[in-house]
């Protein structure tokens, strides 16, 4: 997929990085010259340019990537400004960073449907794992919903997902399961295997070490972690 960040900042920058490393093509726009400098050789192409003027906008492939992201994390107003413009030249896809309520209001209102506020977003995940050292990460879907990465209760262990039916006794679906092999080689060696297993075709047994990937709410996902010891 093709993508434009613009506004290169801490989250921007790094949401650049995470999108080139999937795989994705990447032009980051910022108006700082060392910022877009940094960034140069890391991303597919960078651009130095004020994203609130049509003639520079103008001057850029809007119309044919995927989505245009508006990162922009400190000027209010020219996060508007750039969004409204973009919404005028009829970019399909515009993905908006909110910084406050009011701000998520006038993106609502600029028809912006893909709207995040990462700072919310990484502090409840990172609340959920303070709450409970056993959920590895989160990644919340919204209505009190998330899929959480959980060690496996201990007395799992040697338990197939059949005989657990996570579905029937704790309301939650099973996403997948991340399973670690430990292998000692000839010459003494240690060696780690991880393997993500996500089809259950067949009934899987859960060994000490494995980490599950379940989907539900956070008044289910609780039940199960109350179980690790």
């Amino acid at each position: 997929m093709k993508f434009i960040v613009i506004g290169l900042g801490s989250f921007g920058g790094n949401l650049s990085l995470q999108l080139f490393a999937h795989g994705h093509e990447v032009i980051g726009i910022d108006s700082n010259p060392s910022i877009v400098e940094e960034y140069k050789s890391q991303i597919t192409a960078t651009v130095c340019l004020n994203a609130t003027e049509e003639a520079a906008i103008r001057s850029q492939p809007i119309l044919e990537v995927d989505a245009v992201i508006v990162a922009i994390g400190e000027d209010w107003s020219a996060s508007i400004q750039t969004t409204a413009l973009l919404k005028t030249l009829g970019v399909r896809h515009i993905i908006g960073r909110s910084l406050s309520k009011l701000h998520v209001m006038v993106l609502k209102g600029l028809g912006i449907i893909d709207v995040f506020n990462p700072e919310y977003e990484a502090a409840k995940a990172i609340a959920n794992r303070v709450i409970s050292k056993h959920v590895v990460s989160t990644y919340n879907l919204g209505n009190d919903v998330a899929i959480n990465e959980i060690e496996v209760p201990s007395m799992f262990i040697g338990q197939s997902t059949t005989e657990i039916d996570l579905k029937k006794n704790f309301g939650l679906n099973l996403v997948a399961v991340r399973h670690t092999e430990v292998r000692t080689g000839f010459t003494g060696t240690v060696n780690e295997t991880t393997a993500t297993i996500y089809e259950f075709d067949k009934p899987y047994t859960f060994t000490k070490g494995d980490f599950m990937v379940v989907c539900g709410t956070t008044y289910q996902t609780e039940k199960l972690i109350a179980l690790i010891k």
